[in-house]
């Protein structure tokens, strides 16, 4: 598909904006702070909102939110970093640009939502922005109560310097203002079919996130002053909207789990698994747009090799033996989701061109053993499968999936077995699955806990490394005993050095949420810093 570059130049708080893959024509202009004349400018401001969920802080690749913050029982990071070893102070300067970055992309939605009424413009398509736009801002509010737990909840524009102080909205009020913002935004957007490409908010990207954001909302942090009564409509709702993707029709799992990830690579869009997207792009290192809308995924969280051309990687992050031995692999079946998530080889040092050496023949014993396991890489974004020539050393235009069809039918799994226990239903959405990854058929489960047991294995093998395995464990309830088992898993398999432990020693109660950003306590008084922080 033909990639639409806008360089947009949109003054919203003295800040510029780039750019996402959406379909217009490339031009430059200038937007009031409070006036669209026309569609153009209105479609120029909704791109300012777009552009906030890829940045390199959030979603934009190898080091953010949804990976440097996301590490957890998966991997283990080669350098002293203190964020992946739970080791860091509420100062962290991450911390605050996460915060800053999520509240830029809801003030230019407030200033878009609070004057399209005098855009000159079909009113259908008029519509079609504000769902959008409601939708991104309900998303930048579901990242920030996620993280944070209660902030503030602002939803129209500065109007002065001193338009500046809020106090923290409760957790649930922020997330009764999510999950109505997403409802009505799912009834102004297009359907996925009125586009070729999956980086735009549709019906089916909205059905899909309001099945997480109900999980969320009857999830462990959020569940301590609701009745059974509500956390049960959660768990209905959660099952409402996944199934609404489910049986649209529209959506199915590509047969083959790595080319899932090949398409994302290579910007072939396959809307039928992959239903919401993160759009990066570049022409290349010397080109017009060399670093416009570039992420990094399969820089740092990618497999070790040094070669521009061939795609460098830093790879700064490792496997852990629990995340490998997750996977189902033995005489009858072997998980084929296994050696793509984690790379079964390496490159040779230097080698040009890059030559690989698989782990298996590097020592001497079983690819089972986790002695070994913790020298693999990530594989799940490789870089040699870029058809980018002219590449970037550390960052490339692979985008990143934020709605996989896996995800919502383990979501359905998961709701069904929360509302009427481990139905034959739930059993075909987990099985559905695991048949992709050619695993064992899960059968006979009979009680409810047992079948959510699975279900978090399905999940942490299915979806590692997409940036949702600690919002998981959060959820659930789970985070620092999950994180404590790898280290007992570790010592138990003679893996006690301190680096593989340091985080699931480091970890506590506290790192459910993320501090408050100091910065932030310093500018309004009326913020209160999160507890253990």
């Amino acid at each position: 598909m033909k990639k639409y570059i806008l360089s947009i130049h949109i003054i919203l708080v003295g800040l510029l904006t780039s750019c996402v893959k959406l379909d217009t024509e490339p031009t430059d202009m200038a937007s009031s702070l409070t006036y669209f004349s026309n569609e153009t400018e209105v479609e120029y401001a909704l791109n300012g909102i777009y552009d906030k969920i890829g940045s390199n802080y959030i979603f934009g690749g190898g080091d953010c939110l949804s990976t440097m913050f996301d590490v957890t029982d998966q991997a283990w990071r080669s350098t002293s970093v203190s964020i992946t070893s739970y080791d860091y102070p509420a100062s962290d300067v991450r911390v605050s640009i996460i915060w800053r970055e999520l509240y830029i992309g809801i003030e230019r939605a407030n200033i878009l939502l609070k004057n399209i009424d005098d855009a000159d413009m079909e009113q259908d398509a008029k519509n079609v922005v504000i769902g959008e736009a409601k939708f991104l801002r309900a998303f930048y509010y579901f990242m920030l109560v996620q993280n944070y737990g209660a902030v503030p909840l602002k939803t129209e524009p500065t109007q002065s310097a001193n338009d500046v102080y809020f106090e923290r909205t409760n957790a649930s009020e922020v997330y009764d203002f999510i999950y109505a913002e997403m409802v009505e935004a799912e009834s102004l957007v297009n359907p996925i079919t009125d586009y070729s490409y999956a980086e735009r908010v549709t019906k089916s990207a909205v059905q899909g996130i309001l099945a997480r954001v109900s999980l969320y909302r009857a999830g462990f942090l959020n569940r301590k002053d609701k009745s059974a009564e509500q956390i049960q409509e959660y768990y209905e709702n959660a099952l409402f909207w996944a199934e609404k993707v489910i049986n649209s029709g529209l959506h199915d799992l590509n047969p083959d789990y790595a080319q899932v990830f090949i398409n994302l690579i290579q910007d072939q869009y396959e809307t039928q698994e992959s239903i919401f997207e993160i759009g990066h792009f570049t022409d290349g290192a010397s080109g017009v747009f060399g670093t416009a809308e570039i992420g990094d995924l399969g820089n740092n969280n990618g497999i070790a090799q040094r070669i521009l051309e061939y795609g460098y990687s830093g790879a700064q992050y490792r496997i852990t033996a629990k995340l490998y031995n997750a996977f189902e692999y033995n005489d009858q079946y072997q998980d084929t989701r296994r050696d793509w998530c984690i790379a079964s080889y390496r490159f040779v040092r230097d080698s040009n061109p890059p030559v690989k050496e698989y782990w298996s023949e590097v020592y001497v014993g079983t690819s089972e053993d986790p002695n070994r396991v913790v020298n693999r890489n990530i594989g799940k974004f490789r870089r040699e499968y870029e058809l980018q020539e002219d590449k970037i050393k550390n960052y490339n235009s692979t985008n990143n999936p934020l709605l996989r069809f896996s995800d919502v039918l383990l979501m359905a799994a998961e709701a069904e077995n929360e509302l009427n226990g481990p139905t034959p239903k739930a059993h075909e959405y987990l099985n559905r699955v695991r048949n992709r990854a050619q695993v064992s058929e899960i059968e006979n489960i009979s009680s409810k806990e047992a079948f959510l047991d699975i279900l978090q294995d399905e999940r942490y093998t299915e979806l590692c490394f997409e940036g949702f395995r600690r919002m998981d464990l959060i959820r659930w309830g789970i985070l620092v005993e999950e994180m404590r088992e790898m280290v007992d898993y570790n010592n138990a398999n003679n893996l006690a050095y301190s680096v593989y432990n340091r985080s699931g020693l480091n970890i506590s109660e506290k790192d459910y949420y993320l501090p408050i950003p100091v910065r932030e306590l310093s500018l309004d008084p009326l913020l209160t810093q999160n507890p253990g922080w």
